[in-house]
């Protein structure tokens, strides 16, 4: 996809929307440092690529076009949007500064009761984290690390893995198991690029059959539909890397005995491209030996992340 070929040229929409601003191409050019002229032809080059006109010219001056009314709220907030995030952006570059980007089921059941322990591990860190579901247009320059679920091996990023797709149906304690639960209530996900696996996935792959009356709640977030198992309203689909801790503490009990395994798996990634800062390399190391720990079973002292050894040859991907 070529978008120079979609995009209009820059410096006629600063134009344009210095213009429509100070109300008149003279005007626009004083503030600019261009000659009246030099503005009307940034102008007409922007209504050449847009096919339309945007201003009625008079001899006694410019009026906008309806089109060029529409056009010019929406440049103005486009470019309003950009300068907050640009400046955002300029303003967040501090010694302990780090952004890391995480699906939100991954941010809820994961990272966030990590969250006191790194703050206490980590003296003077400053966190932002970037939640989406939406890693396909998630850039790189936009996060330090990345925690998320990938179906197959990231390519053309530094990655670690941190955990296998293993999927089991969970419920409360004393629920119904699923073959007893009579029609099953399944929890799930709404999920539009199908990237996690699904109650059709896990029955396919466990050879189970569902009966006609079972019925469906869809409630849009992992989380949601976690605590509605653990609160016994139905079964969901637990992701043991996710929900470690709830089992271990029996909030959630398997409702069935199959685990369904893929080649998928969750990864803590970042740049291959781009130096990673001190602050960068010692959240990583923390984020993975508290992981480590997690799995053995063992806390994590205040001391252990940056105590532990690196990831193993093939933990790393990429």
């Amino acid at each position: 996809m070529n978008l120079g070929r979609r995009l209009p040229p820059f410096d006629a929409l600063i134009v344009f929307e210095t213009a429509v601003r100070v109300g008149s191409f003279s005007s626009a050019g004083r503030e600019l440092g261009l000659t009246q002229s030099a503005v009307s032809r940034q102008i007409a080059k922007l209504e050449a690529f847009l096919g339309d006109s945007l201003f009625l010219r008079s001899p006694t001056g410019v009026q906008l076009t309806s089109s060029g009314e529409t056009y010019a709220s929406e440049i103005a907030r486009l470019l309003n949007d950009m300068a907050g995030v640009t400046d955002s952006v300029r303003a967040w570059r501090g010694p302990r500064q780090v952004t890391i980007a995480c699906s939100r089921g991954i941010g809820d059941m994961w990272l966030m009761p990590r969250l006191p322990s790194m703050n206490a591990d980590i003296p003077g860190l400053e966190l932002r984290l970037r939640v989406t579901d939406d890693l396909d247009h998630l850039r790189l320059d936009e996060f330090d690390l990345a925690i998320f679920y990938r179906r197959d091996a990231p390519t053309g990023v530094h990655a670690v893995r941190l955990g296998n797709e293993e999927i089991v149906p969970v419920t409360c304690p004393g629920g119904a198991m699923l073959a007893d639960m009579r029609p099953p209530t399944l929890l799930a996900i709404e999920d539009p690029r199908r990237e996690w696996m699904g109650w059709s996935d896990w029955c396919r792959s466990a050879e189970v059959a569902l009966p006609e009356a079972t019925r469906h709640w869809r409630l849009g977030d992992y989380r949601f539909a976690v605590e509605a198992a653990a609160e016994g309203i139905g079964i969901a689909l637990g992701w043991t890397w996710m929900i470690r801790q709830q089992l271990e503490d029996g909030r959630l009990v398997e409702a069935h005995s199959y685990r369904f395994r893929s080649n998928g798996g969750f990864y803590v990634m970042r740049s291959a491209h781009r130096h990673a800062r001190r602050i960068v390399r010692e959240i990583e190391d923390w984020l993975i030996a508290s992981n480590r720990c997690a799995e053995s079973g063992r806390g994590l002292s205040d001391h252990a992340a940056r105590a532990a050894a690196p990831p193993t040859p093939d933990q790393r991907e990429g």
